[in-house]
């Protein structure tokens, strides 16, 4: 038996255990073992992908959906009655990335094997502690279960993020950088799109016969349903933050462009005077009088203090 610590690594396209003691075995004797086992799989090669549908009975159509990086959530009973669940989650966030890569993933059930297939990277690992003697539906709602825990510690952990920056660009809204932002509440958005639909896909299994009262699965549709609520909730209180941020802005602004339009009209007469005093004309009394120069300041000054009062009276300034 494997220590109950060790986390299950992957030595090659594929990695099979007996979920009982979770032993790894190679692909020969996982095809001809009765015991319940456990395929996990990242970016399957066509052969593993021939195997699978021999397995389980897949036509092409659910080949092509096990591929796709971006394929919706959903619930389906196979002909022979096996299970097939597709769900989205994030893609573990590295410290560089802006915001989150999403991707698929398929689990399948029959009787005796539970298959985990990554389309591409392979975004969560589970230990064997995780897994251990469970059987093939109990493994499946367990993995649904962690995964949808992932996602939902993602949306808290996002809210927290964005709470900090939201207090921060409304704290200083001159450097608020609203890109940013606009990012986050963007990625919000998509986790929260993520969730919902991945709550009506576990919805959808719950109805199943075999699934019915899952505590796991009514667990993990609960984590999605509020994981949609905070997600949305938080989205549209991000916007509400860019739009008072915005209007914070314009108001600055409209300070700004008040006070030197008050500055313009103020000047305006003392420039006409002075352009009139300024004149190359012989013939201006008010040249040849003693104080004309003093007159002409103290008019500049009182008239441009006569405008500023008005504005003030009529509170344009």
């Amino acid at each position: 038996m494997q220590p109950a610590n060790e986390v299950i690594e992957i030595k090659s396209s594929v990695n099979v255990r007996l979920l009982e003691g979770m032993r790894e075995i190679d692909l020969q004797e996982a095809l001809t073992t009765p015991e319940h086992t456990l395929w996990s799989m990242a970016n399957p090669s066509s052969d593993m992908l021939d195997l699978l549908s021999e397995r389980f009975t897949l036509d092409e159509l659910h080949i092509k959906d096990i591929c796709n990086l971006i394929h919706p959530p959903y619930f389906t009973r196979l002909e022979n009655g096996a299970m097939h669940i597709i769900l989205r989650f994030p893609v573990e966030k590295e410290p560089e990335d802006l915001s989150s890569e999403v991707t698929s993933v398929s689990i399948l059930v029959d009787r005796d094997m539970c298959a985990l297939v990554w389309p591409g990277k392979r975004f969560h690992r589970f230990t064997n502690a995780d897994l251990e003697g469970l059987n093939v539906d109990e493994c499946a709602s367990k993995i649904i279960h962690m995964l949808v825990d992932y996602l939902l510690s993602r949306v808290y952990i996002l809210r927290e993020d964005m709470d900090e920056f939201e207090e921060e660009c409304l704290a200083d809204v001159n450097r608020a950088d609203l890109g940013r932002l606009l990012t986050m509440r963007k990625e919000m958005a998509t986790l929260a799109r993520h969730a919902r639909t991945n709550g009506i896909a576990i919805e959808k299994l719950m109805g199943d016969p075999v699934y019915k009262g899952n505590l796991r699965l009514i667990d993990a549709n609960e984590h999605m349903n509020r994981a949609t609520a905070i997600a949305e909730s938080k989205a549209e209180h991000a916007l509400n933050v860019m739009q008072a941020a915005q209007s914070l802005l314009s108001q600055r602004l409209n300070e700004v462009m008040t006070f030197l339009a008050v500055i313009t009209v103020v000047l305006t007469p003392m420039g006409i005077i002075a352009g009139v005093l300024g004149m190359n004309f012989t013939h201006m009394d008010v040249l040849a009088h003693p104080n004309g120069f003093a007159l002409s300041v103290w008019g500049m000054l009182v008239l441009g203090a006569m405008l500023a009062a008005f504005f003030k009276f009529k509170r344009w300034w």
